[in-house]
């Protein structure tokens, strides 16, 4: 019965997928900024808020396309001009000014509030990182 039932689940989940995709769209600006951690490291950075030109997004979800290549770009920054490799790099997105401010605000407290003596937060200014703007135009066949 177990199995009948993950089956049915999985079967489910594969007929939403393929049936309910959303559009991909471009706008002509959105607002990112990144996250950095090593869990076992004490030092998190967090970039400023950043005006990036033509991000693309899945418009039903309002998802960022390309977030792995712009997590990516922050990697390599952190590897290659840092000499800090093996960090986790994460991006947050939004459309709007105030929704990302939003956003920073909520992350950069749960690192400064509460627990502020547990972590060393360090910020990375436009000057130092700046993200590049990916491509995720359809292709043409």
């Amino acid at each position: 019965m177990k199995y009948i039932k993950y089956t049915f689940f999985a079967m489910m989940m594969a007929f939403v997928t393929t049936t309910a995709s959303a559009k991909s769209v471009v706008s002509p600006k959105g607002y990112m900024f990144g996250f950095i951690a090593n869990f076992s490291d004490s030092v998190v950075y967090f970039t400023d808020i950043q005006t990036v030109d033509s991000v693309w997004y899945d418009h039903k979800h309002k998802f960022l396309l390309g977030r792995s290549t712009y997590s990516n770009q922050l990697r390599q920054y952190f590897a290659n001009t840092l000499n800090l490799p093996h960090r986790t790099c994460i991006v947050i997105f939004a459309l709007t000014r105030k929704e990302i401010e939003k956003k920073y605000l909520k992350l950069k407290k749960q690192y400064t509030g509460k627990y502020a003596n547990r972590y060393d937060v360090r910020t990375l200014n436009e000057n130092e990182f700046r993200f590049s703007s990916v491509n995720m135009a359809p292709e043409d066949k």
